[in-house]
């Protein structure tokens, strides 16, 4: 006594244009706008189906080839891209393939804010958010070959209490939030990396009294920076217990905005609007502090450092 359900045949269906070639990427089903997830390895429940735009395709033989699946929007704008050669630094996702038959599920969302490493946020999101209902493209690339595109729907949750036109505006709501969070999280890495520069000038000139008004620039500098820092992100943080004792900052604010607005599709209120706009007014405040410091502190110092001539690299001698 038994129920068994075969899904999406759409593969199946799709098997007679398959047939004969190498490589072949299957057009995908129409995908829900919706949550959840699949969760696989439990001995007493079954698997849920996958939360995303299940994407399969075959491959003749991908050894030492570069992969690649892109997802774009109508304009051709690409939303995420995997492949089997990863670039953080290009938001190329990892994408691992096989001889034979592929799967792939995309989650429907591109890329979000940066978020640092170590870094502690109490009930923050810097995911990107789901892609609105309309119609999409899937893009598979192999090496030396010509690339296959396909066409998909994504359509909207039936049960959903808004219409498109509010997912839309949810979309741009958490698009403007997670810009202005990415932002102000690379100009904190940026803050870091000028802090551990002039924190080792100090180090290193401490004791040259030829430089002691230079070296007292520096330790001004690194305070102004470290302020900045700590008005956009709590870094009294250390663990995840810590926000209950350490007030969160801008960022961090800015990021539950996220996290409230995406819990359903449902878009921003008034108010969301309202908190939004007046956080990265300030957010934006610290951040032109900072262009400042670095366009003209950061300058005539370095111009005061040149003058001086100073050694920036110095080998110390075997004792």
């Amino acid at each position: 006594r038994s129920l068994w359900i075969i899904d999406d045949l759409g593969v199946i269906h799709q098997l007679a244009d398959a047939k004969g070639k190498g490589n072949y990427l299957f057009k995908p089903k129409d995908t829900y706008r919706m949550g959840g997830a699949s969760r696989s390895g439990s001995l007493t429940t079954g698997t849920n189906h996958p939360s995303g735009v299940m994407t399969y395709f075959n491959l003749e033989d991908p050894t030492d080839k570069k992969v690649s699946l892109s997802y774009l929007n109508q304009q051709g704008d690409t939303i995420q891209k995997f492949s089997t050669k990863k670039n953080a630094e290009k938001n190329i996702k990892a994408l691992k393939v096989e001889k034979g038959a592929n799967y792939h599920t995309w989650d429907m969302r591109g890329e979000g804010a940066e978020r640092l490493d170590g870094m502690i946020l109490w009930w923050a999101s810097t995911e990107a958010p789901q892609a609105v209902p309309g119609s999409y493209k899937v893009v598979l690339e192999v090496e030396g070959e010509a690339p296959m595109t396909q066409n998909f729907n994504i359509v909207p949750d039936q049960n959903a209490e808004t219409d498109v036109a509010g997912m839309q505006r949810q979309y741009n709501f958490i698009t403007e939030v997670n810009k202005t969070v990415d932002k102000a999280h690379k100009s904190i890495k940026n803050i870091r990396k000028i802090n551990d520069q002039l924190g080792a000038f100090q180090k290193q000139y401490k004791d040259d009294e030829s430089v002691s008004e230079l070296v007292e620039k520096a330790k001004d500098l690194s305070e102004q920076f470290s302020e900045i820092e700590k008005a956009l992100y709590q870094t009294q943080n250390r663990s995840g217990q810590d926000p209950l004792n350490f007030p969160i900052k801008l960022t961090n604010k800015l990021a539950h905005l996220n996290s409230l607005v995406s819990m359903d599709d449902f878009p921003p209120t008034q108010q969301d609007v309202a908190v939004k706009n007046e956080l990265t007014q300030q957010v934006n405040a610290e951040l032109a502090k900072f262009d400042a410091l670095v366009t003209q502190e950061v300058k005539a110092f370095n111009d005061a450092f040149n003058q001086q001539q100073l050694n920036y690299l110095i080998v110390e001698e075997d004792k």
